[in-house]
């Protein structure tokens, strides 16, 4: 039951971000995700190096330096002095780099093990390939590609909400 629910919220969650991300832009959207996820594990892990603290007598470097870490990168993405447009723009790397493999690989598996899975690999690679160049080359791009991108990501959570309500596990 804990598994189908903990499911079901995430695919909630999902839906929600994919829509943001469609509506205001994946950047705006994804600070904000991140500097709260940062913020409230900061604040765990603080909890945590006081806890260790009262009970062992002795504060771990690690735990606080990770606390203040998360909080200090989540406060400044919140308060949008920070941002991850240098991970957005490594992704898009990324994101043409696999497009690449993709069709290469596709092109492999047509001669080793069919026509229909390496042409479905090929298209489906162009596809992303084409996409990451588009935001690099093309100026206002970027706002299609959120809308694409938080489609996607909300049928992703639509269907792994669809998939938990539906399963028959308890």
């Amino acid at each position: 039951m804990e598994k189908k629910l903990l499911a079901i919220c995430e695919g909630a969650l999902a839906i929600v971000i994919g829509v943001l991300m469609a509506c205001f832009g994946g950047q705006t959207v994804l600070d904000i995700y991140f500097g709260v996820l940062l913020v409230v594990a900061g604040a765990l892990f603080l909890i945590l190096s006081i806890v260790g603290l009262v009970k062992t007598k002795v504060l771990a470097f690690g735990s606080v330096f990770a606390a203040l870490a998360g909080l200090l990168i989540g406060s400044f993405l919140i308060a949008r002095y920070y941002s991850f447009d240098r991970f957005i723009e490594a992704f898009i790397l990324i994101m043409i780099a696999a497009g690449a493999a993709l069709v290469l690989y596709g092109i492999y598996t047509i001669f080793k093990q069919g026509l229909f899975a390496g042409l479905g690999q090929i298209v489906i690679g162009g596809g992303v390939f084409a996409l990451g160049f588009c935001y690099i080359y093309i100026p206002s791009f970027y706002k299609v590609f959120w809308i694409i991108i938080g489609v996607l990501v909300a049928v992703y959570g639509l269907f792994f909400l669809l998939s938990a309500l539906l399963s028959k596990e308890e």
